[in-house]
């Protein structure tokens, strides 16, 4: 046993269904009636579920580039949220439309863009999120 397998537990960052949007009919309920929230190259529409946890899902049209880059971007976004599930406010069902604009954009574009996401959801929904200083 070496030095590197102490530390802090690892953090959860998997992706369980019960964090995911996954039936038509939710989409349409947040997209319906959800409020908008744009940012570069995102558009967040959020809506509140009533749940302790909030849910994501993920809008990607054809227009946006062929099946390579919608995975792609999928994976990117996928994997900003399970690095900052814990900044976001609780109880939220969030729908994420990703804008052509995203085609050639690089990881830290996308990052950026879902950072602000991050931080309107916080400012929208200050008593929902668990914490933290700005």
């Amino acid at each position: 046993m070496t030095a590197e397998g102490s530390g802090p537990p690892p953090r959860d960052e998997r992706f369980p269904k019960a964090l995911r949007l996954l039936r038509r009919h939710e989409f349409l309920q947040v997209q319906g009636s959800g409020q908008k929230i744009p940012s570069d190259c995102l558009l967040a529409l959020v809506k509140r579920n009533g749940r302790a946890h909030s849910r994501l899902g993920l809008t990607i049209s054809s227009k946006v580039g062929n099946a390579v880059v919608r995975v792609r971007l999928r994976r990117l976004l996928r994997e900003c949220f399970r690095k900052r599930r814990a900044q976001w406010p609780q109880g939220l069902d969030v729908v994420l439309v990703v804008r052509a604009s995203a085609n050639e954009a690089a990881f830290t574009e996308v990052s950026r863009a879902f950072d602000g996401v991050t931080r309107k959801l916080q400012r929208l929904f200050p008593a929902a999120s668990g914490g933290g200083s700005s």
